[in-house]
């Protein structure tokens, strides 16, 4: 079950002013909610019953049971994740709250998947003629990694570092391909603007962003999560990096074992040629 507070900090640009003042109350009084009813929430926050519905939806929960059972969870390991850096931690400690804060986001993001996803966005690579990779600034390399990748398989791929490159490239692009954009806000105009390409190309979408609530994700036909924390000394963006390269391990490695018969031709033909580069 995925921290309420990552689920808040990922959505909370998009919440309107009552139900950020809901979820606030949610995050400071964790031990009392847990048994108060919706009724007793709505009467001590001054929010109508549908808000807190409304809430817990906007949050990526079902319905608020599941949130309320998210919090409860919480109360043990709440105050340990993403634990932030101080300037008087000796380096040993700053070095293990990275890599926890690390592991963190890997789990967190880990917890949003689910099956239909993954099903939807492994048909769609598998299926795909060729296979775009957009992002811009720190997700460009996730981009990369995304090609370096899917090299290994037989689809026609396309990647460019240059923004006006990529939009070219997703313009070409056809019906019987797919893209993948990653943005870690989801809002930024540029991502936007390859999505809306994409779209008028009839292109199948894979999005990886922080929200499923931002501008980006309602373009996906499949979206992914990948959370991380803001923290002093760190941007969440670039915490983030690790959850979206994984995410997209992830993607290749399924699309890889579904297309095993047809990529072995050309994965045998690439290990030969490096291996010819090694002594």
């Amino acid at each position: 079950m995925t921290n309420f507070k990552i689920r808040l900090q990922a959505n909370q640009n998009f919440l309107s002013e009552k139900e950020q003042g809901l979820a606030n109350y949610l995050a400071t009084h964790q031990t009392t909610v847990k048994t108060m009813s919706l009724q007793n929430i709505s009467d001590e926050t001054g929010v109508s019953i549908a808000t807190v519905s409304r809430l817990a939806k906007k949050l990526g929960y079902d319905n608020f049971q599941e949130l309320r059972f998210s919090l409860t969870q919480n109360d043990a390991g709440a105050s340990k994740m993403f634990e932030e850096i101080n300037e008087t931690d000796n380096v040993l400690e700053m070095g293990n709250k990275i890599f926890a804060s690390n592991i963190d986001a890997l789990a967190a993001t880990r917890d949003l998947l689910n099956q239909a996803d993954l099903e939807s966005a492994t048909d769609i690579l598998a299926q795909a003629k060729t296979i775009g990779f957009f992002g811009l600034g720190a997700s460009n390399i996730v981009a990369l990694d995304g090609y370096h990748k899917f090299l290994r398989t037989e689809r026609t791929l396309s990647y460019a570092s240059d923004f006006h490159m990529q939009l070219m490239a997703m313009t070409r692009m056809k019906k019987t391909d797919a893209a993948i954009i990653i943005s870690h806000s989801g809002t930024d105009k540029s991502a936007l603007a390859l999505a809306e390409a994409g779209r008028e190309s009839g292109v199948k979408l894979i999005v990886i962003t922080s929200s499923l609530k931002s501008p980006l994700a309602q373009y996906g036909d499949v979206v992914f999560q990948a959370v991380a924390e803001e923290m002093q000394f760190r941007a969440e963006a670039l915490h983030a990096l690790i959850a979206q390269i994984s995410l997209m391990d992830t993607l290749f490695m399924l699309t890889a074992i579904k297309t095993e018969a047809k990529d072995s031709v050309v994965l045998n033909k690439i290990r030969k040629t490096i291996q010819k580069t090694r002594y």
